[in-house]
């Protein structure tokens, strides 16, 4: 059933029970694909970890400090720290606007079209009798967006159309890009991201006017219509960095351990010691290491659940038993993705760091036995 109206379309769908443990069923074959993918994931991300832990540590204690403003031959293939002026001697310019300035190193062009704007809701109410009652709503609305949306992909074309977007947004470097003596590979210019807003700029393209701090393509910024973009710019100007890479002749770039090949090219703006270069990488090691942690987890946990998906379907009959069950089996997964989520660290780190490994393995075990005994007690509670 669909109730259209100008700007909005409400769907009204029906999955009968069959269907539904049809998909649940599906769902149990990606839910067992999905459990070694997260183990793996797991495995690799404590990998990964020992692998940068140790190669920052060797990096930290063979790094050579030099002068930036000469290029000593004998550095050469080495992990190097140096400080300076970065600058770009061609400076980065965007040729559809020419907009540049003296010593630009990097400049990224921001544009957003003013266009319709597709948003989808979902919502899904159980029936008795094991049906489920799906409804969308797509709304569409005017909005600022850097992406061009296709019109023709939405769910009610007619009356939406956007126009072609004119002009995207895209990033500009400096070439080459210098460190006094020496020039910055194309990677490590690349990794140079604290952009600031450009306040001023010069001459509008032609169809476009000067407002603020952007060019604006239409009648009246502050009533956008359909089709009128605007462009904004932000930009790294010359200024003082400090780098630890490797040198390869005058070259700077990425550095790889000898022992097992991890990658070290930092660079923060201001003189920052090296010693601190290395302990802000490993703290940025370690919030990618939690961050694959618990994706690894939830992974588990969504695999695990799809799994013991079918038991609530076949309570589904009843509303009410089905959301108790899955509850239910929703508690059955996390009790199963804790303790095999510290197993696999646990294992990971054994063959390196056992003391590491053993005292994350005894947690496992800990947290095995106390949701064991939860479970035992409420069952328990229940029975009495």
């Amino acid at each position: 059933m669909a109730d259209l109206n100008p700007d909005s379309l409400t769907e009204t769908t029906t999955t009968g029970w069959l269907s539904r443990m049809g998909s649940s069923l599906g769902g149990v074959l990606f839910g067992i694909i999905l459990l070694p993918c997260a183990i793996a994931l797991l495995s690799w991300n404590e990998g990964r970890a020992v692998t940068a832990a140790a190669g920052l540590k060797r990096g930290l204690g063979s790094i050579v400090e030099i002068n930036a403003d000469s290029v000593d031959p004998q550095n050469n293939a080495k992990l190097v720290y140096l400080n300076g002026t970065v600058t770009g001697v061609t400076p980065a310019i965007d040729s559809w606007s020419g907009f540049s300035a003296k010593g630009l190193v990097r400049l990224r062009r921001t544009a957003e079209m003013y266009q319709w704007l597709e948003q989808e809701s979902e919502t899904k109410t159980n029936n008795v009798g094991g049906s489920q009652t799906t409804q969308k709503v797509y709304t569409y609305v005017l909005g600022w967006s850097e992406s061009a949306h296709n019109s023709a992909q939405f769910k009610v074309p007619a009356g939406h159309q956007n126009p072609a977007m004119p002009v995207k947004s895209q990033a500009f470097d400096a070439n080459p890009v210098k460190i006094g003596a020496f020039s910055l590979g194309k990677s490590l210019v690349q990794d140079l991201n604290n952009f600031e807003s450009v306040q001023t700029l010069n001459k509008p393209p032609a169809g476009y006017a000067l407002q603020g701090n952007m060019f604006y393509k239409g009648a009246n910024p502050d009533q956008p219509a359909l089709g009128d973009v605007r462009v904004t710019y932000s930009a790294i100007a010359e200024q003082t960095y400090s780098i630890a890479a490797q040198q390869n002749g005058s070259t700077l770039v990425t550095y790889h351990d000898v022992k097992n090949d991890y990658k070290i090219a930092l660079l923060e703006p201001g003189v920052v010691s090296a010693q601190q270069l290395f302990t802000d990488q490993a703290s940025t090691e370690k919030m990618i290491t939690w961050a694959c942690r618990i994706g690894g987890f939830l992974l588990l946990l969504f695999g695990f659940s799809l799994i013991m998906g079918p038991l609530a379907m076949l309570v589904a009959f009843l509303p009410f038993l089905e959301s108790l069950v899955g509850f239910g089996t929703f508690f059955i997964a996390l009790g199963l993705a804790i303790p095999i989520t510290l197993v696999t660290i646990a294992v990971a780190w054994i063959a390196s760091r056992p003391l590491i490994g053993g005292g994350i393995l005894l947690i496992a075990v800990a947290a095995t036995w106390a949701i064991r005994s939860m479970a035992v007690k409420k069952k328990a509670a229940t029975t009495g």
